[in-house]
């Protein structure tokens, strides 16, 4: 008899069972789903100085490759040199935020035959420029997170929470107001002003 379960899920489905307060990781097929129904992501290359360098462009998606439409540039003169790159899109869905990520090789297209069939030659660009050049991402691993979206505002106790607690191991814990005395101006024994402690920004 077979026991065995499908775990696939759908993002709506999977969204609808996350719990808030969670990070929840996103399976590949979910993942594959997210990329297949949007066609706008950004590129993360290594340029020629060593510096990763990102940019935002629309893609097309072709047997489980990504084919993106370029100008002649620092893109492709980087993916020449270095021939590895990262491919990130996110977006926001019944009140989840997610994140998907490709990590792979990338090349720039050379043969007509991949080039036609790829449908890259059909992707329309959102920028101005004219790209006669087409590039292609093959991912070797595909990774995804989502999480609920918070409204960016937090309440009287978590706001004294975050007070009173060190943000990290390195940076020492924030004087609160109500454990701190304040000198009485009036008195003459104070002499000097209390310092003043520096924090690292958050």
């Amino acid at each position: 008899m077979n026991t065995s379960t499908d775990n696939t899920r759908t993002p709506s489905e999977g969204a609808a069972r996350s719990t808030p307060g969670t990070v929840e990781h996103l399976s590949t097929a979910e993942c594959w789903e997210l990329i297949e129904a949007r066609s706008f992501g950004r590129l993360a290359v290594e340029a020629l100085d060593g510096i990763p360098d990102v940019f935002p462009l629309n893609y097309t998606v072709h047997d489980g490759s990504l084919y993106i439409r370029s100008a002649p540039g620092s893109k492709l003169m980087a993916i020449v040199v270095h021939p590895v790159a990262a491919f990130e899109i996110d977006g926001e869905d019944d009140g989840f935020h997610w994140s998907v990520v490709l990590r792979g090789a990338v090349r720039r297209l050379v043969i007509d035959k991949e080039i036609r069939e790829s449908g890259v030659q059909d992707l329309v660009s959102s920028s101005p420029t004219t790209k006669y050049n087409y590039i292609c991402v093959t991912p070797a691993t595909v990774s995804g997170r989502r999480f609920a979206s918070s409204s960016g505002r937090t309440s009287e106790s978590e706001d004294a929470a975050i007070l009173k607690q060190p943000i990290g191991a390195q940076e020492p814990t924030r004087p609160y107001e109500e454990t701190v005395e304040w000198p009485d101006p009036a008195s003459p024994r104070v002499e000097r002003p209390i310092a003043i402690a520096h924090f690292p920004p958050r």
